[in-house]
């Protein structure tokens, strides 16, 4: 190199950086990117038909995971990825959406959807790896950056595209043309959105240009134009970044801690546990008041400290996983363990009685049963956690996912509001106030709870005004409003439930 071009102050030449190396079957999915395109269409299409402008979920829900399903089985066989335990996955996805066709409840559909979503996630991280042999910090870390890494590629389809096309030997400028026009496209869209909205002189210059299409009309198309966007360009983006780099499915052999500091730390909490624990079985499990403290009732001492011991069973949990995965097991920490665990089962079973016993004096709502829910779920995961103690080879992350996804489509097919609804009518003493109470219990749960007024409707004597107003008016409005793609079960039961209301009027 000639020294001259230093003291010049040019810049010394250096080698080209070489491009990281393409994986085999991203050159695959580039050269026949025209079928994962269409794949891609239908999907995108497919959520904006069902999800684009809905005023709620129910039908759509089932429609598009039924869409979503076919098009990843499709794409899986086409990369030869296709297994049989992708069963598992789809399974889930479509139970999961008949979970929000079934209820009406915003809260329960809502994370249905996001469970769904992640179930999508590790479908596509299970194409290259067995996510189910991995541990907790692996499988969570590679569903996160794998999103991430999916909404980085959202380009990437009209890079394939063009490509294909050079391929073809087409020639001229025109293709680069119409792919400046598909990606100004969207931002185009956006943009003239926001400005309309923004500014009501430039909105009436798009009336006057646009006579034909209102701003409301366009906005609607937008939008639907929108969701086809995501719904595609979300399905090849994950496809695109598994395919080129994947996450690698061995695992880095855990770093072992002394054994010693895992005893300390457990010994420490088992001696108080033990000492609780001791004090609970006095308290909640003889029923004659004594030990209570002074000027308690047992409904009082059942609510004060249960979301405390909640958060503790749960933190014992998160302590059994971690000792069993960061330290070295042997027989004493195995014993302290399980010790640990037994304590943390009589916490859940404490917070169990306290909550029943809570229950039992007032009344049952859908965050109560949630909670019994959670007590349960979290049993069983505990349960997972010490078989893991004895057993390295035990998938304890597959455990918890199944038990996980079991355990919320019994909860929420057995749709907790009417459940919760059902008891407290039940115990309704004053059948004088019937209206009143009903309308009391209707103002506190989703629609899932309306059909089990019906056997209470020829007993209910003065009318309350709200609940006239709720069953007349506010269910067939939203229940027309839904129409046949938003179409739900719990919403049409208490459609019939109102019309029967209406009648007995």
């Amino acid at each position: 190199m000639d020294e001259r071009l230093w003291y010049r102050g040019d810049p010394v030449p250096t080698a080209p950086k070489l491009s990281p190396r393409e994986g085999e079957l991203h050159v695959r999915m580039r050269k026949e990117c025209a079928f994962f395109l269409r794949l891609s269409a239908v999907t995108g299409l497919a959520f904006a038909l069902c999800f684009a402008r809905c005023p709620g979920f129910g039908l759509n829900a089932v429609v598009y995971a039924l869409c979503w399903t076919l098009c990843a089985r499709l794409a899986a066989r086409r990369l030869g990825l296709e297994k049989r335990r992708h069963r598992f996955w789809y399974g889930g996805i479509l139970l999961l959406s008949l979970t929000v066709f079934w209820t009406a409840d915003g809260f329960l559909q809502a994370v249905s959807l996001l469970f769904c979503l992640a179930l999508q996630v590790f479908w596509a991280l299970d194409l290259f790896a067995d996510v189910g042999r991995w541990h907790f910090g692996k499988a969570f870390s590679a569903a996160f950056f794998l999103f991430a890494r999916a909404l980085g590629r959202v380009t990437e389809p009209f890079a394939h595209w063009a490509a294909l096309r050079r391929s073809a030997g087409s020639r001229g400028k025109g293709k680069y043309v119409l792919l400046g026009l598909l990606i100004a496209l969207p931002l185009s869209a956006v943009v003239i959105a926001l400005l309309l909205s923004a500014d009501a002189a430039f909105r009436a210059l798009g009336g006057r240009l646009f006579s034909a299409w209102d701003p409301d009309r366009l906005a609607v198309w937008l939008h639907w134009g929108m969701c086809f966007l995501a719904g595609s360009l979300l399905f090849y983006g994950v496809l695109a970044a598994q395919t080129d780099k994947p996450e690698p499915e061995r695992e880095m052999p855990a770093a072992r801690a002394e054994t010693v500091v895992a005893l300390t730390f457990t010994g420490v909490l088992t001696l108080i546990y033990l000492v609780f624990c001791a004090v609970q079985l006095r308290m909640l499990f003889y029923t004659d008041g004594s030990g209570l403290p002074e000027g308690y009732t047992y409904a009082e001492y059942a609510r004060e400290g249960f979301f405390q011991l909640l958060a503790v069973s749960a933190l014992n949990v998160l302590v059994v996983m971690v000792s069993e995965r960061r330290f070295a097991v042997d027989r004493r920490l195995r014993a302290m363990l399980t010790v640990l665990s037994g304590c943390t089962f009589a916490l859940i079973l404490s917070s169990g009685r306290r909550m029943l016993l809570y229950i039992r004096v007032y009344h049952l709502t859908v965050l109560r049963l949630l909670v019994l829910w959670f007590l349960v779920v979290l049993t069983l995961i505990l349960l997972g956690a010490v078989l893991a103690v004895y057993r390295p080879d035990f998938r304890l992350c597959r455990y918890t996912l199944l038990v996980c996804l079991i355990g919320w489509l019994v909860f929420v097919f057995a749709r907790p509001d009417a459940l919760a609804a059902r008891y407290d009518l039940a115990r309704i003493r004053d059948e004088r106030n019937m209206s009143n109470t009903c309308a009391a219990l209707l103002s506190d749960f989703s629609a899932d709870a309306v059909a089990e007024l019906r056997p209470y409707l020829g007993n209910m004597g003065n009318r309350s005004k709200w609940m006239d107003t709720y069953l007349e008016a506010t269910i067939p409005t939203r229940y027309q409003s839904f129409g046949w793609r938003c179409f739900n079960y719990s919403l049409w039961q208490a459609n019939r439930t109102a019309e029967e209301y209406s009648h007995g009027n």
